[in-house]
């Protein structure tokens, strides 16, 4: 999935099912920071105190970085959730849609008391959430298991496909390792209008149509909003609206071809005119998503020479910023340390 998922289907979602504007932006914004978390260094404040964060994001490493602990601290457990279906430990690796491993993520979720920063770990779990159907079937590893073979793109040739993947790794290396996540299929299983087709490493053959894919992941995502809501509803503002009276909406979304800044805007749009049955208002309108948004406001960095210098902002200690990569640190030992190896998968 990408930013128009991520982001804004997650947004309309959560305020179709009842959570205000702000409550739903942190709530999106979580599940689309979750690609774009891309520092680990601690910040050692001027004014006193240091802060470490949490890498969540894969796309900006480069091939040097790709090792097997790069990809079982931030692949695995954030991107290509391991499904547990098989025998054999790879294929228990493979990412498969709305897995039992999923599943039980979400259930102890919704098991547990509020804190800080509950929204911003409910982003975070609906970003792993939604990517179990655009990943399944391809793991968070270096393995044969991920060869894709005779790729069929309905609307490209291939020649347009092989420009594609070039200027793909041109941008992020990751594409450049063959075998690792879905990279040999590029961006296409993360385009929600898109059907294609290939044969994997066994032979089997696969024709996908992502519309269908990206409905259910949606329509899923959106229970899970639901059950968070029944549990604590205290965040509700409002009656939700059945999934039957915004599925068409969202469909034709899903459909839009093209690249993502024309369907992020189309998004954008809709949300702002209330299109989704909800009526606009404060972050509603005109959203946009700045994925250094949450840093600035809890961070000044101050540029001199070659080394920044970070000061910690008045109420950093409550800033969205922290709360996420709170979030993000909670969920990674979570998966890696108890959830996994309820199901003999050791990650950690």
């Amino acid at each position: 999935m990408q930013e128009d998922f991520h982001f804004y289907t997650i947004y309309s979602l959560a305020r179709v099912a009842g959570f205000n504007p702000g409550n739903a932006y942190i709530i999106a914004y979580s599940s689309q920071h979750t690609d774009d978390a891309k520092y680990e260094h601690a910040l050692e404040f001027e004014n006193g105190g240091r802060f470490q964060q949490v890498l969540t994001a894969h796309k900006f490493l480069d091939l040097g970085a790709l090792s097997k602990a790069t990809c079982y601290e931030i692949w695995i457990p954030f991107h290509f959730l391991p499904g547990n279906l098989g025998v054999d430990f790879y294929e228990r690796m493979l990412t498969r849609a709305n897995s039992v491993v999923a599943q039980r993520i979400i259930d102890r979720f919704l098991d547990s008391s509020i804190n800080p920063y509950t929204l911003h770990l409910l982003g975070i779990i609906l970003h792993v959430y939604a990517d179990t159907w655009s990943h399944q079937n391809f793991m968070g590893l270096e393995h044969e298991m991920n060869d894709v073979n005779n790729l069929k793109v309905e609307g490209e040739t291939d020649e347009s496909l092989k420009d594609l993947f070039e200027n793909l790794k041109n941008t992020f290396l990751e594409y450049a390792a063959p075998k690792l996540g879905h990279a040999q299929a590029g961006t296409i299983p993360d385009e929600p209008y898109r059907n294609w087709e290939y044969e994997d490493y066994k032979g089997r053959y696969f024709k996908i149509s992502n519309l269908e894919r990206s409905l259910d992941a949606a329509q899923h995502c959106y229970l899970v909003l639901l059950k968070f809501l029944k549990k604590f509803p205290q965040f509700s503002t409002s009656s939700p609206i059945p999934w039957q009276n915004i599925v068409n909406k969202i469909s034709e979304f899903f459909s839009i071809k093209g690249d993502l800044e024309k369907r992020k805007n189309a998004w954008k749009e809709a949300i702002s005119n209330g299109e989704f049955g909800f009526k606009p208002e404060n972050k509603d309108i005109a959203l946009s998503y700045d994925d250094r948004e949450w840093f600035k406001e809890a961070v000044e960095v101050i540029v001199e020479g070659e080394q920044d210098k970070y000061i910690r902002k008045e109420g950093f200690e409550k800033s969205n910023w922290k709360y996420f990569h709170d979030a993000a640190a909670y969920y990674k030992f979570c998966v890696l340390h108890e959830i996994l190896p309820e199901y003999g998968i050791i990650c950690g």
